[in-house]
């Protein structure tokens, strides 16, 4: 019985490991897919964006009653192969095949984003403060290797930004056959209650808690999207942006190791909060002014702001009355946050373009990690 948790455990976790590198890999690769693709920088921000989209639009599922008749096990079977086809298709052909299995890729992590908190309610229920940052921490990791690598295995394979993307599809085809023995206790999501969403959404908390999931959200991939062209617009080639970025999130994730410490003592988060934003306010303002020897130093700052999301989902899951709560919480702080996220990346892109310099760009991401500080305090109370 202990092996069999501990092996859940490790499936849960899994699951954490190949579900942000097929989004993270793309960013560094912005010079080669722009030119292979003959994409403009504003519709290079709305790829990135699409995935962020599908979040907010995948949202409802959790209300639909065929998707709480599914066995949770066996939905996360099938998003995880859909997410390994999806990864390998949209470098397989033109820009609508591109654009198409993104938003296939999109659905399916947005699909094992929703499930997650839930399944950890149902499953630890009283080691939800340690679970959930182990899980953002494994998030965090790979989201790291995922930039990091993109650009180093491509060039292994002669400079093919395709293969550099699909790899990642390897990832979610292992994590998927770790899931085939859970089938055999495969069991819907309990929902006792049928009428969450309507609570919810009368609910100050809940939305609050929705917004800070949505502007750090809108933080992270808008960095996903622009930091490794920030980096080399600083005189750093594709292949040290890539590297430099993985470091940022890489250090995101040594951060959301301390913070199950944080958790221990408590709900109260407001601590925690300030650490995964006053520093990145500090790290974007001097990113944007200082000469590159002061970039690293502000990337590690701004590297706390990756170890928001652990704080996120600890909030959806503190603030739930149940499990069933838990997963309709998960879906509307998804489906209001990742609409706030949507808009960033495109917006940060055009205001590039626009401007030709990153330097109202960095004042508006500072700005966003304030409102994201003040909005997680206030959810917090």
């Amino acid at each position: 019985m202990r092996a069999t948790r501990h092996f859940q455990l490790i499936a849960l976790l899994a699951i954490a490991g190949c579900i942000r590198a097929p989004i993270t890999s793309i960013g560094p690769q912005i010079t080669a897919i722009s030119k292979g693709q003959n994409l403009g920088i504003v519709q290079f921000g709305f790829l990135t964006a699409i995935p962020v989209i599908c979040f907010a639009l995948a949202a409802p599922l959790p209300s639909l009653r065929v998707f709480r008749k599914i066995k949770t096990e066996q939905l996360i079977v099938f998003a995880l192969l859909v997410l390994a086809a999806a990864t390998i298709l949209r470098t397989l052909g033109s820009n609508s095949l591109l654009f198409g299995s993104t938003i296939i890729l999109g659905i399916s992590i947005a699909t094992l984003n929703i499930v997650t908190p839930a399944l950890v309610r149902r499953d630890y229920p009283k080691k939800i403060t340690t679970v959930m940052p182990i899980y953002s921490a494994v998030l965090a990791l790979m989201a790291s290797l995922g930039a990091g690598l993109s650009i180093p295995i491509a060039s292994y394979f002669g400079d093919n930004w395709k293969i550099g993307i699909s790899v990642w599809a390897i990832p979610a085809i292992l994590v998927a056959l770790i899931w085939i023995p859970l089938l055999r206790k495969a069991k819907p999501m309990p929902d006792n209650h049928e009428n969450h969403f309507k609570e919810l959404f009368r609910s100050k908390k809940a939305w609050l808690v929705s917004i800070y999931m949505g502007v750090q959200s809108a933080i992270f991939y808008t960095q996903v999207a622009w930091m490794p062209k920030i980096l080399i617009d600083k005189g750093y080639s594709a292949a040290e942006a890539g590297a430099l970025f993985g470091l940022s999130t890489l250090c995101g994730f040594a951060l959301t190791l301390i913070l199950p410490l944080v958790f221990s003592r408590g709900e109260d988060l407001k601590l925690a909060i300030l650490a995964t934003s006053v520093p990145g306010i500090i790290g974007f303002l001097l990113l944007n002014h200082l000469s590159t020897s002061w970039t690293i130093p502000a990337l590690l700052l701004i590297s706390t702001t990756h170890a928001a999301l652990p704080l996120a989902l600890g909030l959806i899951a503190m603030k739930s009355p149940s499990v069933g709560a838990t997963s309709h919480l998960s879906s509307m702080a998804q489906g209001i946050g990742y609409c706030i996220a949507a808009i960033f990346p495109v917006l940060i892109g055009y205001t590039y373009e626009a401007s030709n310099s990153w330097l109202i760009a960095t004042y508006l991401i500072a700005a966003l990690i304030l409102a994201q500080s003040i909005i997680g305090i206030k959810a917090n109370r």
